[in-house]
């Protein structure tokens, strides 16, 4: 006897077979048992996701003659004859080869007589999307006034390019993507049955690279029975697919990750001399940074992810050293790459020129970017030098904040200065205002002097919202910024928005008080900027040079 395909020889004979379509088998069921029968229905869905054998079991139980709970029983004559193909009542068209007008016309006219032998004739059409325009006009007639003998079944990958007037005329089920672990039991089972012994990440991986059909996943598994009909390995998959092997591919991704430039595109080159597609190759780093995401965002990575447990704690451990916009953008260069590869005249030098670019360079998280620019513009605007002053602010003493509170009215005047300034008359509610009672003020009420602040130069409260007080000393009130804030202390230690920060300041406390910029003590060297240009080349190697452009007016 001739080899039958494992797709076809495990193809579902009643409705409880058919695996992960729930949705449409039980209301198929339902109708069946109801006597509530449709004249024309439409099954769309993915290939392999169980369209024909739904349409094949379906025609079989509305004309069984022992229905048992909706699923036909195949042992009447009438089930019998249609598992055999012999039944004259349910004919099976491909619209691929039979889409022209002239087949439906046929088929119209074939329609006006009575079954032989079922209660149904029934007709099944495959891919109906592939029909001509004038062909879908001819079935039309035929599906707006059926005879009650009549049932169309139809079948599409494709159903928007079906017209609406017969989608509206027909009962619709959509067909969804199979699971994964679904997949694998139904493998495992089949396995089982045939006598072959199987690795369970190997059935997994066949079921990752199926996409949801069934019927790749068989067909697949047919091949790694005729390459080894004893046991279903991991490396024979991985043979057989011309996938990279899940290792290897963890590797790669670390040495991404680690920024080791020569060890990845070592990794790279042993696996495409190794015969590897450089497009599946993608594909599987793309997966591995996509499984890194779903780790370290959920806490039930187990359901959206087909890999082993052991892969699953390995990729936990990498995601410790990545954040989440840094795995997103990854996804995004690596998703890129393999778009231009499939393109490219030569996609492995541009394979690894992306791979390199990828590592030395990292995406700026924009909310910070957009920050940061903003403030540059208002700095320009305000026109605000970027002389860098520095200070060890190592040997400034915290002083201790009392226990009291010390609270601020500001009051305008309605008069008016020659050079249009505010005036402000303060209300404090110390008499002392020593070094002191000076710091524990400007504590208190520190959001309240930063309000104030904006009122008279909204970029410099941005500047001072970043910076903290650190002592009072001989009334001059020293604020220190972290090393990272190189743009705002530049802009803080400007003669102009000192002198404006000592008049709201002093205003505040009704008595003169110095203010100085601090910068915590770091171990690297502060450059001095002085101008625009200055400014633009720190950008630069902030952000990238393809993220910023001077412009002069």
């Amino acid at each position: 006897m001739s080899h039958q395909a494992i797709y076809r020889k495990f193809r579902p004979k009643i409705f409880d077979d058919v695996l992960g379509q729930e949705h449409v088998t039980k209301t198929l069921k339902n109708q069946i048992l109801s006597d509530n029968i449709a004249h024309a229905y439409l099954f769309s869905g993915i290939r392999g996701t169980g369209k024909t054998s739904t349409a094949k079991i379906f025609a079989r139980a509305v004309n069984c003659l022992n229905n048992h709970d909706g699923n036909p029983c195949n042992e009447c004559q009438i089930c019998k004859s249609n598992l055999e193909e012999t039944n004259m009542d349910v004919i099976e068209m491909d619209a691929a080869s039979n889409n022209a007008v002239e087949d439906i016309r046929e088929l119209r006219d074939k329609v006006k007589f009575l079954p032989v032998r079922s209660k149904y004739k029934v007709y099944i059409i495959d891919e109906v999307h592939m029909l001509s325009k004038g062909a879908f006009n001819a079935l039309l007639k035929t599906l707006e006034e059926p005879p009650q003998h009549l049932l169309f079944i139809l079948a599409t990958t494709e159903s928007h390019k079906i017209p609406a007037t017969i989608l509206s005329r027909c009962q619709r089920f959509d067909l969804k993507r199979i699971k994964s672990p679904v997949i694998v039991e139904n493998m495992e089972k089949i396995c089982d049955e045939i006598k072959v012994e199987y690795e369970e990440k190997a059935l997994k991986l066949i079921a990752s690279n199926s996409e949801g059909a069934m019927r790749d996943a068989l067909s697949i598994l047919d091949r790694c029975v005729s390459f080894n009909q004893e046991k279903i390995d991991y490396e024979t998959v991985i043979n057989l697919l011309g996938t990279v092997n899940y290792q290897t591919v963890m590797e790669v991704a670390d040495s991404i990750i680690e920024k080791n430039i020569e060890k990845t595109c070592v990794l790279v080159d042993d696996i495409l001399n190794s015969g590897k597609e450089l497009i599946f190759f993608l594909d599987e780093l793309i997966i591995y940074f996509r499984n890194l995401m779903i780790i370290k965002t959920t806490n039930n990575a187990q359901n959206l992810i087909n890999i082993s447990d052991e892969a699953i704690d390995e990729i936990r451990a990498m995601s410790d050293k990545l954040s989440i916009e840094k795995i997103v953008y990854y996804i995004e260069e690596l998703s890129s790459t393999q778009v231009d590869c499939k393109r490219a005249l030569n996609p492995k030098i541009l394979l690894e020129t992306r791979l390199i670019k990828m590592m030395q360079h990292f995406t700026v998280d924009m909310e910070s970017l957009l920050k940061r620019i903003d403030l540059l513009e208002n700095s320009i605007k305000n026109g605000i030098s970027t002389a860098v002053i520095t200070h060890d602010s190592s040997k400034s003493k915290h002083k201790a904040v009392k226990q009291q509170t010390t609270t601020v009215h500001w009051q305008d005047n309605n008069e008016k200065s020659v050079d249009n300034a505010k005036s402000y008359s303060p209300k404090i509610s110390f008499d002392n205002v020593d070094d002191e009672g000076i710091y524990n003020a400007i504590i208190a009420n520190w959001q309240e002097i930063l309000k104030k602040v904006r009122s008279e130069n909204a970029g410099l409260q941005a500047i001072l919202r970043e910076c903290k007080i650190v002592e009072v000393n001989n009334k001059k009130a020293l604020f220190e910024f972290d090393p990272k804030f190189t743009f705002h202390i530049n802009a803080a230690n400007q003669p102009k928005n000192k002198l404006k920060f000592k008049e709201v300041l002093s205003t505040f406390l009704n008595a003169e008080c110095e203010v100085d910029f601090l910068i915590k003590k770091d171990n690297s060297n502060v450059v001095q900027k002085q101008t625009i240009e200055d400014i633009y080349e720190d950008l630069k190697n902030t952000f990238g040079e393809d993220k910023v452009e001077l412009k002069e007016d």
